[in-house]
């Protein structure tokens, strides 16, 4: 037996008809600071034990009015009583006798007459495995309670982190329609410009009409009335027709990249002539600053995919690099580079603003990440474009960027993208 038990920590009962079996185990018993008690039926041992719970009960067989086997089944019946170990004590040896003990639940069985130092050496093994099953008991209930807060935990996560998402998600669509909604304001601000000039020349146009259409019905017509009226009707006509080509030009760029940012659907295109018209629709942002935004690469390289996702990630950089890149009124250049590889396409993004720390580069593609929330940054921009490519184009991207020399982005997407020749 590993250790020793303290008996004043525990309380035996004695069911047992015998007065003489009752002072010995309870001679034995006390003088180890056990607490004891003592029942003389098996009828009061039941109540004695439902009501005191001991540790442990010494149960005699032969009583008179229900013998011990059958106190030891409705000991066992009772869930009160049930997990109390119960050692007989009888002068019935038989093996059967034993078996039978056992049988109706008993844990172990002593011989009278009974020895002193086997009772308590007995009696102290059941308590001591009594008192482990208790604690067993007990950190069961503890681990099954930790277990189920863990699963309510885990349930509460899960439903967190999916309202995170699709909170992360409305947001990502409202950082798209954001950026459609720069593009709509600079498309707008800048065709007011050649639809004003067209409105004046018209004006003009009009002006000089009803003065020359006057002076026929007075039939004051002379040749350097009909050759000014000729000159400004031409220059006009020249002014209007341009000026509406260039709205026009302006409105097909708008047109073609709002549609397909919008519905993302797949389509054969020539990717350096979308790019341009992607860049052409960029081109309001940049008039007011001294930015310039350059666009190369193979002319003849055509692919079947989501050109609208593919503006998107040029439109997010061309914002990155507005937002973080430049001081105000500082001047900039940024590259659109397209070129053909034999496993993919490479599009190399770049500028020549502050560029970007290593600390921050192992951040840029976080969701939220910002250093430019007070000009505007939601910190959404790149995380967007990471997802694009990674996800919508299965592809990857790469930063590669020098502290006050510049960064670039280096976006590749897989061979299947490109349409077979």
């Amino acid at each position: 037996m590993s250790g020793d038990i303290d008996f004043r920590n525990y309380t035996v009962l004695i069911i047992d008809d015998n007065p003489n079996n009752l002072g010995v185990a309870l001679s034995a018993l006390e003088g180890f600071g056990a607490t004891v008690l003592v029942s003389r039926s098996g009828e009061s041992g039941l109540q004695r034990a439902a009501f005191a719970k001991p540790n442990i009960i010494l149960l005699d067989v032969l009583m008179p009015d229900i013998d011990g086997y059958e106190t030891c089944r409705r000991l066992k019946a009772n869930p009160q009583t049930e997990p109390i170990p119960v050692i007989f004590m009888t002068a019935l040896t038989s093996n059967n006798d034993k078996v039978k003990g056992l049988e109706v639940g008993a844990v172990d069985y002593i011989t009278k007459p009974i020895y002193v130092d086997e009772l308590l050496a007995r009696v102290k093994v059941h308590l001591q495995i009594y008192a482990l099953n208790q604690t067993l008991q007990a950190q069961n209930h503890q681990l099954k309670a930790e277990i189920a807060q863990r699963i309510s935990t885990e349930k509460t996560l899960t439903e967190t982190i999916d309202q995170l998402q699709n909170t992360q998600n409305q947001l990502i669509e409202s950082e798209k329609m954001a950026a459609l909604g720069n593009l709509v304001a600079g498309v707008a601000h800048e065709i007011s410009t050649p639809i004003g000039t067209s409105i004046t020349a018209a004006s003009t146009l009009a002006d000089e009409t009803h003065t020359f259409l006057k002076a026929v019905e007075q039939g004051q017509v002379k040749r350097s009335v009909l050759s000014r009226y000729i000159h400004v009707a031409q220059s006009s006509s020249k002014l209007v027709l341009s000026n509406l080509h260039r709205a026009g030009d302006l409105v097909r760029s708008f047109k073609l990249v709002a549609v397909d940012q919008s519905h993302q659907e797949q389509r054969e295109f020539n990717v350096k002539a979308y790019l341009q018209e992607v860049v052409n629709s960029l081109r309001p942002q940049l008039k007011n600053s001294k930015h310039q935004l350059l666009l190369t690469g193979d002319d003849s390289l055509v692919i079947t995919s989501y050109p609208g996702l593919l503006a998107q990630i040029v439109t997010n950089l061309v914002t990155n690099s507005l937002i973080h890149a430049y001081q105000p009124s500082e001047p900039g250049l940024m590259k659109v580079d397209i070129q053909k590889e034999p496993d993919g396409i490479q599009l190399i993004y770049s500028d020549d603003g502050c560029g970007i720390s290593p600390e921050k580069q192992r951040k840029i593609f976080e969701p939220f990440y910002t250093t430019a929330r007070d000009r505007g940054g939601t910190g959404l921009g790149l995380h967007i474009v990471y997802n694009l490519v990674t996800q919508s184009f299965c592809g990857n991207i790469k930063v590669d960027s020098t502290v006050g020399e510049g960064t670039k982005f280096l976006i590749s997407l897989p061979q299947e993208l490109i349409k077979a020749e």
